[in-house]
């Protein structure tokens, strides 16, 4: 449904508090809210009031609305069955016409309407739904010119929160995040969707926490491998590693424990050498620390994805580098975690070099591959 209302009211923003008569406010003009927000409710009685209201359009009956007021306060209203188009980084190649799950999705970057015009003087309220949840955005300071495309990308952030929230809820829950990762697991891009989830419950539960990696574990065959592998090899510098990566990869299918050191010691090392080749590649600069060699690579998945938030999850990816992959041990206190430093300089113990392990360096090698 699209409604054309000549003349509407000029909306300005929403006040973030109670304000009493002639006194000095702060108004709010631009924001991304979500259903978790009571605030949310309030903004989207508001708006329903003013302007839903008028078209005589029943809110039980909206799942997503995009409200355009123009600079001559005539308005455009679209309802419901209106084309939106997510801009996404595939985990897989896709072709045309294909149907795409969640599963497919490495990150959203950009939510943008399809066919509707949209210019910088106007002002945008944009409400959609996702699964049980509604997002709220609106831009409605003029006084400067509506940026199109940090709409486009804030709108994908906000669909990206809803439809992936149970990533961002493990993070929030500190605690649990902290054990995850202690135990070497990161939203890897490869597990986000179902796994992840599962995985995540687990933890937050505090229940069947064995059985469920196990499951996960044993989900990785040769099949799966096989097509994370397939395509590392259009990057270059995955490329020129092939022959020592596949065999690192062959051990791990050996399924058994010699393959799964064999694994771990032949591909632990090569985590620096792709990010040192791929510096090399960026800055023609042969020396670095290895700071500033792991700082490089998450900048290239932040200008990749364009936001800290994406579900490459780059800050969170930089922590769990430093203090996981190429953690430093302690000969002294016994400090001997399974780390590139440790294993490289041989003070990793044995009982460290497990199945969970070897998969855990893989997945670290294919993240890897969607930063750069």
């Amino acid at each position: 449904m699209h409604f054309h209302l000549d003349k509407v009211q000029d909306i300005a923003g929403f006040p973030p508090i109670n304000v009493e008569k002639g006194n000095y406010f702060w108004l709010l003009t631009r924001a991304s809210v979500n259903s978790d927000m009571p605030v949310f409710y309030k903004y989207a009685e508001e708006i329903s009031n003013i302007f839903l209201n008028r078209i005589g359009v029943i809110s039980n009956a909206v799942h997503q609305f995009l409200l355009i007021i123009h600079q001559n306060s005539s308005a455009d209203i679209y309802i419901n069955d209106f084309p939106v188009e997510i801009e996404i980084i595939s985990k897989r190649d896709i072709k045309k016409g294909e149907g795409v799950t969640y599963e497919d999705i490495a990150d959203i970057r950009r939510l943008k309407f399809s066919n509707i015009e949209i210019i910088e003087t106007d002002k945008i309220i944009y409400c959609f739904k996702v699964g049980w949840k509604f997002g709220l955005f609106f831009d409605l300071g003029r006084e400067q010119e509506l940026n199109i495309d940090a709409m486009w990308l804030t709108l994908g952030d906000s669909y990206r929160y809803l439809s992936f929230q149970y990533v961002y809820n493990t993070l929030e829950a500190q605690e649990q995040f902290k054990e995850m990762i202690q135990d070497g697991w990161f939203p890897f891009v490869e597990i986000i969707g179902k796994e992840y989830k599962i995985l995540s419950n687990a933890y937050q539960n505090k229940f069947n926490i064995v059985d469920t990696i196990e499951e996960i574990i044993e989900s990785f065959n040769r099949v799966r491998i096989e097509k994370i592998t397939s395509r590392w090899w259009k990057k270059q510098v995955f490329q020129d590693k092939r022959p020592i990566l596949e065999a690192g990869v062959n051990a791990f299918l050996e399924c058994n424990n010699d393959g799964y050191i064999k694994c771990i010691k032949t591909l632990i090392s090569e985590i620096e050498g792709i990010i040192r080749f791929q510096y090399l590649r960026d800055t023609q600069q042969g020396k670095a620390k290895l700071q500033t060699l792991l700082t490089h690579v998450i900048e290239k998945g932040r200008e990749k994805t364009g936001s800290d938030v994406s579900l490459f999850l780059p800050l969170e990816f930089l922590s769990y580098l430093r203090d996981n992959v190429f953690a430093n041990f302690n000969l002294e206190t016994g400090q001997l975690d399974l780390s590139r430093h440790s294993s490289t300089h041989g003070v990793a113990k044995p009982e460290d070099y497990t199945k969970t392990k070897a998969l855990q360096t893989i997945l670290v090698l294919d993240q890897i591959y969607f930063y750069i």
